[in-house]
């Protein structure tokens, strides 16, 4: 891993020189003391992450990372920075991955690292890594985003009214909950429930971003792949309800049920991402699918070179969600390649998503199979009558919310 530091103070470099010495037989480090002497070192030779404080003379951190997104869309970009003015927090939101303040607990900045490192090392492909670095926002479902906007103006809504509208859609759950656990706003929160994300933030603060920046964004009307990606919203909502209902009946543990709601909603984020870059190939995957008879993720291996898991693993990586979030989209598909004894929100996501396919979905080759040999690993085999009624009642409840929108 190639890491370049910036800052103006030569102190802080000296600094990071020295809290980092003992991982140098690990990662390839340069520093450099100015936005333009660092876009020099980028042009001079690829790294794999930018580290930049917010505040320098000339070129700030913000407006070296939009250069840095710009001219190297494959390189992470973490700001590394004081107290900021919201201006320039605003400003550092599009192009910025994560934002850590200093004082940075060294354990906090390593693992920060060292987690990217891991995922980047997880998709091989260069093109896609810029594909993903490149991501913004995730598009969300226009009447979501409307009332979404709607709530914002009015002066009678309720954070919990807000929070409700949030965690029922990919997009603007995926944003707000990189603000909260990226830092951006105060210290990394770690947090996995969206409305506690949204009370968080503030109203003030999600109307600065909502209104003055590009965090959110809808579906394009007219969009060749609007309909199946509605239907995916559907999709995701159905699996976050049931697999948050799974572990709700498995567990009394409050941080388990929100991780598997979020997990849930957040498990096909990769397929976002994917057909935002390449609607037409994403589509063709889809298709070779259902031609071939073969799975999709075969197909997406095919066409991209990377399945969708892979590529909302990174995402979410980047944006600084929580290990058992990222875990559960990254294996969500193949539990068993996890090692995982015992339930989590993996098996409660895994579960959900391969049930509501089978119960939505007319076409064998896009359904994903049960992993019965991971569920009798984890002592949970004997569920999954018990699931499948979970399941079905939480697709009609998901299809209920969205009534009207895929007819």
């Amino acid at each position: 891993m190639k890491i370049l530091f910036v800052d103006d103070d030569r102190r802080v470099l000296d600094g990071l020189r020295r809290m980092l010495r003992g991982l140098h037989h690990e990662w390839d480090m340069a520093f450099a003391s100015s936005g333009a002497e660092a876009l020099d070192r980028l042009a001079a030779a690829p790294f794999d992450m930018v580290v930049a404080d917010m505040r320098m003379p000339g070129m700030d951190g913000s407006e070296l990372l939009h250069e840095v997104m710009v001219r190297h869309p494959a390189t992470v970009r973490i700001i590394l920075s004081g107290q900021c003015d919201r201006q320039s927090v605003l400003k550092s939101v599009g192009p910025t991955h994560q934002f850590l303040t200093k004082p940075c607990d060294p354990a906090t900045l390593e693992s920060t690292i060292a987690k990217i490192g891991t995922l980047r090392d997880q998709l091989p492909n260069q093109w896609m890594k810029q594909v993903v670095s490149r991501v913004q926002s995730i598009p969300s479902w226009r009447p979501a985003y409307e009332e979404f906007l709607a709530a914002l103006k009015s002066p009678a809504v309720s954070m919990n009214e807000l929070g409700r509208i949030v965690s029922r859609d990919v997009g603007l759950a995926a944003k707000i909950l990189q603000l909260v656990n990226s830092g951006f706003f105060g210290t990394p929160q770690g947090v996995v429930d969206v409305t506690y994300a949204v009370n968080l933030l503030g109203l003030d603060a999600i109307r600065e971003l909502a209104y003055s920046t590009e965090a959110f964004s809808p579906f394009n009307s007219g969009d060749s792949y609007e309909r199946p990606l509605r239907i995916l919203e559907i999709h995701s909502l159905a699996v976050a309800m049931a697999a948050s209902e799974i572990a709700r009946t498995e567990t009394h543990d409050n941080v388990i049920v929100s991780n598997a709601h979020t997990a849930g909603l957040l498990h096909d984020v990769g397929v976002f991402v994917l057909a935002g870059d390449r609607p037409g190939r994403y589509l063709d995957a889809v298709a070779e699918a259902q031609r071939e008879r073969t799975s999709l993720t075969a197909a997406e291996n095919s066409i991209f070179q990377t399945t969708r898991d892979d590529v909302g693993a990174y995402l979410m990586g980047l944006w600084g969600m929580p290990d058992p979030i990222v875990k559960a989209i990254a294996f969500h598909l193949r539990p068993s390649c996890c090692s995982d004894c015992a339930f989590g929100p993996l098996a409660a996501v895994h579960v959900a998503n391969a049930i509501i396919e089978q119960e939505s979905i007319d076409m064998p080759g896009l359904i994903s199979p049960i992993d019965t040999e991971y569920l009798e690993r984890i002592g949970c085999a004997d569920r999954l009558d018990a699931w499948t009624d979970i399941c079905r009642a939480a697709r009609q409840d998901a299809i209920s919310l969205h009534a009207g929108t895929i007819a």
